[in-house]
């Protein structure tokens, strides 16, 4: 059973740098575990608190989706929601 969670945590992000100037998560790092990212799905632009976010819904190789979002200006990224797979 998968359950939605809103998470709103700050996470670091590795991603790839594509040559049109786009950027791709890869992995990122949340509460102390790698997730490692195998499908970068929907991307989108929100407006949030006055700031441009990119946001990006991806799944990791262990079948959880995630929402992460990026703040450019202060290259900041953010896990904003989680799709957890077998939740206790």
């Amino acid at each position: 059973m998968t359950t939605q969670v809103l998470v709103q945590e700050e996470v670091l992000v590795l991603v790839r740098m594509l040559p049109s100037g786009s950027v791709r998560p890869t992995s990122f790092v949340w509460r102390d575990q790698t997730r490692y990212v195998s499908d970068v799905g929907r991307q989108w632009e929100e407006r949030v608190e006055g700031k441009s976010l990119r946001c990006f819904l991806i799944k990791a190789v262990d079948n959880s989706q995630y929402e992460l979002r990026w703040d450019p200006a202060a290259d900041r990224w953010m896990l904003h929601r989680a799709w957890l797979d077998n939740l206790v």
